[in-house]
């Protein structure tokens, strides 16, 4: 069965730059068939999208989806004493509890636009193997797509970090077959894996032929750290290890200098920027304007709830649009089609899949996102661009398609029950018994793996 969007005003990258005409597009199984004027027939489902705008999924590059389970919780502090306090009470998480908290959070990508995310699942919980196993499982089931990394951490010859290594093995096995979910492998960090580790993790890339994401250069205490410990940067310490010699999404990069700058360029590391994390942490302004510079991919993370308390990309959007003109004084350094950019084609370029996401163009996978025009915050129509970044909050998402199925049609989810996810949600919070936690006054520090 065919579906046909009709009547919409289709967002398209022409060059450097976004136009928008009223079109109609034709949907073969997974992919856009056609583009243009399409008559309605008896033989397709039809899209009434007269009044909106149809965009590309957009591309959530760095996230923690399972930590909704932390929303508004743990707020207000350092960035160490909220790692420490995070970790506190994920010691209780089972493989289950990840499978509901990453369906909370899918169900509010999808209702915010999000088509795609690069997940990284810090949590090492005890595996259960059946068919609704956690992330990838939670994937599987809500029809979003994902790339998935199980947070890696540790010595590459412990008993934990060969377990961890192995579940992450197994979870790449058992949903290999599953066309919306790619693997990568997610070593945590320089500080808290071992040169080794980082070795055996590239290499291990490199034989498969994924690529990796890595938290790098979030906060100042990280750079003083590496400083001591490695007598470099973390981004300069982890190219000397060969990290970067496989595809690599680095996260954060707040503390990045020229020289990291150059490294990044020239060994074609994306990076995710996340910019209300970022600032919820304390952690300072990514030089986002020196990335694009130098021709480096700069796409767009919410980070985890823990640190952002959403996962909307819209709000990424805006957020990115205005924080690095304020931190660099220059209204002009990231204007609205950039982060536009930064949200869809370059998030899609970050997982090596540009030529069929974060774009909408014959042949590319129907992974469209509707959004209605008809709301106050888009009045006057002056620029739809402006409008999309530095108006718009999420709510103006109509309906959602993925590989061409429907997963929000007219602000109601077709396969996951929201109330279902609620309940769970809340049942693990009790058991976890996070209230109980989140008042301890004294700071009570978790163990983390030496550099």
């Amino acid at each position: 069965m065919n579906t046909l969007i009709h009547s919409g005003l289709v967002l398209l990258l022409d060059g450097d730059g976004w136009r928008y005409e009223r079109r109609d597009i034709l949907i073969h199984e997974k992919r856009i068939a056609k583009i243009g004027i399409i008559p309605p027939s008896d033989d397709v489902t039809l899209i009434d999208a007269e009044n909106m705008l149809v965009i590309p999924g957009l591309i959530n590059t760095h996230t923690h989806a399972y930590m909704t389970i932390f929303r508004n919780f743990a707020d207000d502090m350092s960035f160490f004493d909220w790692l420490d306090r995070m970790l506190q009470v994920e010691e209780g998480m089972t493989e289950e509890d990840i499978y509901w908290t990453t369906l909370l959070a899918v169900s509010e990508m999808i209702r915010t636009g999000t088509t795609c995310f690069v997940d990284m699942t810090i949590k090492s919980a005890q595996e259960k193997t059946g068919p609704r196993s956690a992330v990838a499982g939670a994937v599987r089931d809500s029809g979003i797509r994902a790339v998935i990394s199980r947070g890696l951490a540790g010595v590459s010859d412990s008993d934990e970090s060969i377990m961890k290594y192995g579940q992450a093995v197994r979870e790449m096995e058992m949903f290999g077959d599953e066309s919306r979910i790619q693997f990568i492998h997610g070593p945590h960090a320089p500080y808290s894996c071992k040169a080794d580790y980082l070795r055996k993790l590239t290499r291990s890339s490199a034989d498969r032929g994924i690529g990796q994401t890595i938290h790098l250069s979030e906060s100042q205490d990280e750079m003083e750290k590496a400083a001591v410990k490695f007598g470099t940067t973390p981004i300069q310490y982890v190219n000397s290890l060969g990290v970067f010699d496989v595809p690599v999404i680095a996260a954060h990069c707040v503390y990045a200098n020229d020289e990291d700058i150059r490294i990044m360029a020239e060994k074609q590391v994306s990076v995710a920027l996340c910019p209300r994390s970022n600032m919820k942490l304390g952690n300072g302004f990514a030089p986002a304007e020196a990335f694009l510079n130098a021709g480096i991919n700069v796409c767009l993370g919410t980070d985890g709830c823990g640190s952002n308390n959403a996962l909307n990309m819209f709000q990424e959007m805006g957020a990115a649009s205005l924080v690095y003109k304020g931190a660099s004084r220059k209204p002009q350094c990231v204007g609205a089609g950039e982060v536009l950019k930064m949200a869809t084609v370059n998030g899609a370029r970050a997982i090596g899949r540009e030529k069929e996401l974060g774009v909408i163009r014959e042949g590319a996978l129907a992974d469209l996102v509707l959004v209605r025009l008809n709301e106050p915050q888009f009045q006057p129509m002056n620029s739809i661009i402006s409008g999309l970044v530095y108006s718009s909050t999420g709510r103006e998402v109509d309906t959602v398609l993925v590989d061409g199925k429907i997963l929000l049609d007219h602000g109601r989810l077709t396969t996951i029950d929201e109330n279902q996810v609620y309940e769970a949600c809340r049942g693990i919070t009790e058991r976890l018994n996070m209230e109980q936690v989140s008042r301890i006054p004294e700071h009570t520090p978790a163990t983390h793996p030496e550099s």
